[in-house]
């Protein structure tokens, strides 16, 4: 009952830390562009908290284990996640120097926050019924991220874009109170260097590695590129608010057909399927050089939200489950090295090449980023360990 019980407090918390993540990811990376009137600044703040994150997270990861209280660490990374939207929100062209400080306490919120976050979802979830716990937790971004854009987008298009930022350090308050209710024993063991290279070697882990290698290129190549392009050529924020919440909304049934068909064992065939759907429609943004028609736009982006939440459903059924039935930690430690060296890598050379390259160049971003969800198909190696 217990972990059926912080599960549910896990919904309730989602609920709340979704809407910033869904409004950061179209009010952020604009905010950024428009403070330096640079694209490789935006890229330059994704190598920064990247490197941070790289360097940290394994000490306090193991810090929250010997202190008994992962819980609190988790809370004081959604605080230090307060401090930076709160730090964004008074960040201008006249005090320009706060974004920096923004950057630190941003590095710090990953840091604290993600590593406990994915070992608390992994030893308290159901692995024969994964799909469905991951489909759930879908289903509350979807809800959440068909406002969150909305309402960002207005209030930065209308207002500012600091106060975005302060409506959202005022939801990260109210996620604070599901974690303080949190009820899970730490793991009892720390990490370090020769453990965490010996996970790394392990068969069972090191067959899936590219999988998640290829999750950080494709993060950095497509999420925030995407945005730019929208943000720089094709419509105001307002717009891609509208499109972002209105076509998350549109895809909550294929959100819970994924999970159900992943729980009845045809896991194989439908990752198959939705990585060689997700490559096409990615593929298809590139179109949109050619016919920034905003009809054309919304047929497209629906179809990438589509792809996308199948693929994450199914991908994170597998996340889950595999670390559930394995080793939670040692999972989501060979996960988080492989994401951070890859992310790391991606923004830091597209943070050199587009200091000398114009907006013009961010298709080819795109075009690059399509290929790295063909890797996602090594996760199949997992499937025989999840019967």
């Amino acid at each position: 009952m217990t972990k059926e019980r912080n599960i549910k407090l896990f919904y309730i918390h989602e609920l709340f830390f979704q809407f910033n993540e869904s409004m950061l990811a179209i009010v952020l990376p604009i905010f950024i562009y428009k403070l330096f009137d640079s694209i490789s600044a935006v890229f330059l703040f994704t190598f920064v908290w990247g490197t941070f994150y790289f360097i940290f997270f394994i000490p306090t990861f193991n810090l929250a284990m010997k202190l008994k209280n992962p819980k609190y660490f988790m809370a004081l990374g959604i605080i230090f996640y307060i401090i930076a939207l709160t730090l964004f929100g008074k960040t201008t062209q006249n005090n320009i120097n706060l974004m920096y400080l923004a950057t630190l306490f941003f590095a710090m919120y990953i840091t604290f926050y993600w590593m406990v976050r994915h070992w608390f979802f992994s030893v308290n979830s159901d692995y024969t019924k994964i799909g469905k716990q991951i489909s759930t937790l879908n289903i509350i971004k979807i809800l959440i991220g068909f406002i969150a854009p909305i309402v960002g987008g207005f209030l930065s298009l209308f207002v500012s874009f600091n106060a975005s930022f302060v409506l959202g350090a005022g939801a990260g308050i109210l996620s604070l109170i599901p974690i303080l209710l949190f009820n899970a024993p730490p793991h009892p063991r720390g990490y370090n260097i020769k453990k965490i290279i010996g996970i790394l070697k392990k068969p069972e882990l090191k067959a899936i590695s590219p999988t998640y290698f290829w999750e950080g290129i494709g993060s950095v190549f497509i999420n925030w590129t995407w945005v730019l392009i929208f943000a720089i050529f094709i419509g105001n924020i307002l717009d891609l608010g509208i499109l972002f919440g209105v076509s998350t909304l549109a895809i909550a049934l294929t959100t819970w057909l994924s999970g159900n068909w992943f729980d009845k064992r045809k896991r194989t065939t439908i990752l198959k399927q939705v990585v060689g759907f997700k490559f096409l429609s990615t593929l298809l943004y590139t179109s949109v050089f050619l016919f920034p028609n905003i009809i054309f736009v919304w047929a497209i982006e629906f179809a990438n939200r589509i792809s996308t939440t199948a693929l994450y459903t199914v991908s994170d059924s597998y996340l889950y489950a595999y670390s559930n039935k394995i080793h939670p930690i040692h999972f989501h430690l060979n996960r988080e090295i492989w994401m951070s060296m890859s992310r790391i890598s991606s923004a830091g050379i597209l943070a050199i090449i587009f200091y000398f390259l114009p907006a013009e160049y961010l298709w080819i971003s795109i075009a690059i980023g399509a290929f790295s969800y063909l890797g996602w198909l090594t996760l199949k190696n997992s499937d025989h360990l999840l019967n």
